[in-house]
């Protein structure tokens, strides 16, 4: 059988039929390499695997528990899937479907997305297809983000499988006839006050759902990372933005954590989301400060930002956030100020670490 080293796990390259006529070979075959697998992962490639039977599931059985480590199936065919998952075994490994490659050539395009563009694939089903710099760990991260996300009530469209495709890796979804609000608005800018209040609303009961610990990521984490990385304890302005992010108030519920209006599809008059990568849990304000962005601090500083990245103006953006923000706030509507000047702060403060690490990556240190 053959074996290699492969990001920092020893892989095995499953072949034919494993059934009881060859099960304690290949348990044998697998156990005598087992001093290598000290500090490494393990796992299976099945990509040339056309069948399994008990005997081969228990084989499986007996090296997990001989090993002690958490094993990965991966590249399993819809075939072997169907086995590992009626008999259980989806719960015991980490089981990973082969991937599908599938065309994109001549699929019209819906709209655009934060690292990506989504297309039609086919009248049942649309495809999110990523840049070619977005890796598939980004990529599978995004679709199990969507799935939780869509389990715990968030209004998402239903993510099937990552496929490979021409420009890279997509995900595939259901289809559904929807509009950006971006587009819609700068269409019909008489619905940008109905839509303004609409995402208001929706924000405001999204921003009361509790995800259970484990599901998703706490997005401070994401914010600790960029300080370690600019790591200058001499930067005062990054000592501040870290303060502030330990003092914003954790909280369990969820946060979509890149909300614009091309993340936000309207669909039979009702609002869905998209771009899902960034689904996690914590304090309503970092969804308030990604929108704010957005709408208004980028253009502030980059003047044609929103025609660009919206095709709309800088007043109709202007208008949309604090038509927005007002329905969003409620009985808070005295508070509006100064929650604006807080978000103007934290966005000065978080531009500022973001480029330092952006400039860090540039020149490779």
């Amino acid at each position: 059988m053959k074996s290699d080293f492969i990001d920092g796990a020893i892989t095995f390259f499953l072949e034919g039929r494993i059934d009881s006529n060859n099960a304690a070979d290949i348990e044998t075959e697998i156990m005598d390499e087992s001093p290598l697998f000290e500090g490494l992962g393990l796992t299976f490639d099945a990509a040339g695997l056309d069948y399994i039977s008990s005997a081969g599931l228990r084989t499986f059985l007996k090296i997990k528990k001989a090993t002690g480590k958490e094993i990965t199936i991966k590249n399993v065919s819809d075939e072997v899937f169907d086995i590992l998952d009626v008999t259980g075994f989806g719960e015991i490994f980490n089981v990973e479907r082969k991937m599908r490659t599938i065309s994109v050539r001549g699929c019209k395009k819906i709209s655009s997305a934060l690292n990506g563009e989504i297309l039609q694939l086919s009248d049942d089903e649309m495809i999110k297809v990523y840049d070619s710099s977005v890796g598939l760990k980004e990529v599978k991260d995004e679709r199990d983000h969507a799935r939780t996300a869509m389990i715990y009530g968030v209004p998402t469209l239903i993510p099937y499988d990552v496929v490979k495709c021409e420009k890279g890796y997509g995900i595939v979804f259901e289809k559904a006839e929807m509009t950006s609000l971006a587009y819609l608005i700068s269409h019909n800018p008489d619905t940008l006050g109905l839509y303004a209040g609409k995402l208001g609303m929706m924000l405001k009961e999204l921003h009361t759902i509790k995800i259970p610990e484990g599901k998703l990521p706490n997005i401070k984490d994401r914010y600790r990372q960029w300080i370690k990385e600019v790591d200058d304890p001499a930067d005062s302005q990054t000592a501040v933005f870290s303060q502030m992010i330990e003092s914003i108030p954790d909280s369990d519920t969820y946060v979509h954590g890149d909300i614009n209006l091309n993340s936000v599809m309207v669909r039979d008059n009702e609002i869905l989301l998209l771009d899902m990568s960034g689904s996690a849990y914590g304090s309503s304000i970092f969804d308030m400060a990604a929108l704010f962005a957005s709408l208004v601090a980028i253009e502030a500083k980059q003047e044609g930002y929103c025609r660009k990245t919206f095709g709309l103006s800088k007043a109709t953006c202007l208008n949309f956030w604090k038509r927005f923000f007002s329905s969003y706030m409620g009985d808070r509507a005295d508070e509006i100020g100064t929650m604006n000047q807080l978000l103007l702060k934290y966005f000065v403060l978080k531009q500022n670490v973001l480029n330092k690490v952006e400039k860090k990556h540039r020149v490779g240190v």
